[in-house]
């Protein structure tokens, strides 16, 4: 038995908090039998994000919302391995998998973009058609009926609250070109391609931190202050990006948790770059002897 204990849940207290949406349809519906429970949280992990890419207006030509999911998102929030990470992927996407998710490569070295699909079938029979005809009348007439009629579902809740309470009040697009360019993204995927989702991990890493409301990050089980922790990732260039790279090649050692070790080797590259490659040199110098 656990040493923690957990409290009760009193009156309403249960819808303070935020929840992700997996959709009941991805439950209940034989359809998607064959999908893993894992992938089946991934997809509600991407709904989430999708709300945020809305919010931020990442909608194609077309109106179409997009999102960026990377395999060290999905590695760290599911705490998985890289192949299992992948292998959801697999189970989601149109090529291989059931098509609840559709990935276009947007070439030049740019990450590739994702396209959550809804998980409604229209042609499914077990879909609702009276539910359908009411919520398709108006809202502002008929939401005392529609409360009763479906008082067995769960009530709409904002599932990001950050959403709200940290308003984004920069151009989140324009920021990413800019840490890109910084950073010399393209430039290092053309040059080192068989590693070009790792720097395009690095890239969403740097931005996501950049983009952090928070008045301290925790590196390396230290606590800095954003300030700080900022102003030395602005300080970042293609260089230490290659530096941290070569770095993680060269560690022998299992990595817990990719997405910290990957904030600490960028956070500490300013300050260790320089002695590192001069470690290198000096242990050429001897070999060479």
């Amino acid at each position: 038995m656990s040493d923690i204990q957990f409290k009760y849940f009193y009156g309403k207290e249960s819808e303070l908090f935020t929840f992700y949406r997996i959709p009941k349809e991805l439950i209940t519906n034989p359809r998607f039998k064959s999908l893993s429970n894992d992938a089946k949280l991934l997809y509600g992990l991407m709904l989430d994000r999708m709300a945020l890419s809305a919010k931020n207006k990442w909608f194609d030509k077309y109106n179409r919302v997009y999102i960026y999911f990377s395999v060290v998102d999905v590695m760290e929030q599911l705490n998985i391995g890289r192949n299992k990470a992948i292998k959801l992927f697999k189970e989601l996407d149109d090529e291989s998998g059931i098509g609840l998710i559709e990935k276009k490569q947007q070439g030049q070295g740019k990450p590739a973009i994702i396209y959550v699909k809804s998980f409604v079938i229209e042609d499914d029979k077990l879909y609702s058609k009276e539910f359908e005809k009411q919520t398709a009348k108006s809202l502002e007439t008929k939401l005392q009926e529609v409360s009763n009629t479906n008082s067995n579902n769960n009530k709409e809740i904002n599932t990001n609250v950050d959403i709200k309470s940290n308003p984004i009040d920069i151009d989140v697009m324009e920021m990413g070109k800019r840490i890109r360019d910084q950073l010399g993204i393209d430039v290092l995927m053309n040059d080192d391609p068989d590693n070009s989702e790792l720097y395009e991990e690095i890239l969403e890493l740097v931005l996501e931190t950049m983009l952090r409301k928070d008045k301290s990050i925790v590196i390396a089980s230290c606590r800095y202050s954003s300030e700080l922790v900022k102003r030395k990732l602005n300080k970042l260039n293609m260089f230490h990006v290659q530096y941290v790279v070569e770095c993680m090649s060269k560690n022998c050692t299992k990595v817990r948790n990719i997405k910290k070790y990957m904030l600490a080797s960028l956070f500490n590259a300013p300050t260790t770059i320089k002695s590192y490659y001069q470690a290198e040199v000096n242990h050429n110098m001897v070999m060479r002897k």
